[in-house]
């Protein structure tokens, strides 16, 4: 059953997320308990489900950082799956057809809100 939440609820801070950095947090979506990350990319805010499309590991869970050596992509700390940072697109040939889950997010006046209708910041 899809959680009905219209009200814009505040995540954190957009100077939280710095360019090429993550922000982690925790929602409901969809009834389940489950780890998300903010990542900011070319200025913009970006939100997925923290897991990979290979194997349901966290996407940093070897490694602090989210994006590859060149800044360009988001990466699996565990097997070096890329992913496109504004599509959540899988750009790993193993996981080819595959995306991260994108959660809808908006920043506005200084903070990142969760607008995902599927979704409820956990407490």
């Amino acid at each position: 059953m899809p959680v009905k939440h219209t009200i814009p609820q505040p995540i954190c801070s957009g100077l939280q997320v710095p360019e090429l950095g993550k922000f982690p947090f925790t929602i409901h979506y969809r009834g389940d308990k489950r780890d998300a990350i903010l990542v900011r990319f070319e200025g913009l805010v970006y939100a997925y489900l923290n897991q990979c499309v290979h194997m349901p590991k966290a996407l940093d869970c070897e490694q602090a950082h989210i994006f590859d050596e060149t800044g360009r992509f988001l990466q699996c700390s565990m097997h070096t799956i890329c992913y496109d940072p504004v599509t959540g697109e899988s750009l790993s040939e193993i996981c080819a057809g595959k995306s991260l889950t994108a959660i809808q997010v908006r920043e506005e006046g200084g903070w990142v809100y969760l607008v995902d209708k599927r979704a409820v910041m956990s407490g």
